[in-house]
């Protein structure tokens, strides 16, 4: 038994940072977040062993943690609420010109090979760090759509958004996580 103990402790001690940042991004206050990763890895503890034994930690207990949240802002969100989260400016000002070209300097640069570097965990920290530099609606309706895998209308549903606001949240938040990406990744600079 001593076995199953360490094996989920170790899953535990290397996956509970990560959990609890991806939490923070969707629920607040900030011990909200922190009891739904510990709902998740109390989750963890209740389940045989043997189950686990074939699964991939980090699916595993993401998805855990997804179905915590997503219960938890369904409790906190009910009704049609729209989106009111002003952006301090228009980040297409900043991108295209009149014309609706990219403008010099900000345009994206050719990415080279960046299936090999996909696969390094220093990439993924950047994009955990764009990310986090979003606003707070744009980074949560990003990460439920490309983290938590929902579809557009769960999101809907649980944010109370309008079709209209989840698809101005997603098409600014591309944008952001795309020029950052090119500034702090593909454009050479380093964490």
């Amino acid at each position: 038994m001593s076995l199953v103990i360490d094996d989920r402790a170790q899953w535990i001690c290397q996956w509970r940072g990560p959990m609890l940042r991806f939490a923070c991004l969707h629920l607040s206050p900030r011990e909200e977040a922190e009891d739904a990763v510990q709902d998740a890895l109390i989750a963890l503890l209740e389940i045989d062993f043997d189950k686990l034994q074939a699964a991939d930690p980090k699916r595993y207990l993401f998805g855990i943690l997804k179905n915590k949240i997503t219960d938890r802002l369904r409790k906190r969100y009910s009704g049609e609420v729209s989106y009111c989260e002003a952006f301090s400016d228009d980040l297409d000002v900043y991108l295209f010109n009149e014309r609706s070209h990219w403008i010099e300097g900000v345009a994206p640069t050719g990415w080279h090979r960046p299936d090999e570097r996909l696969q390094t965990d220093q990439f993924f920290a950047v994009v955990d760090l764009c990310v986090h530099n979003l606003p707070t609606k744009p980074a949560q309706v990003f990460s439920m759509k490309e983290f938590l895998e929902c579809d557009t209308d769960e999101i809907c549903t649980t944010l109370g958004l309008s079709k209209t606001d989840y698809w101005q949240c997603m098409s600014r938040a591309r944008k952001q996580i795309q020029l950052c990406l090119s500034q702090k990744w593909f454009g050479g600079a380093s964490l």
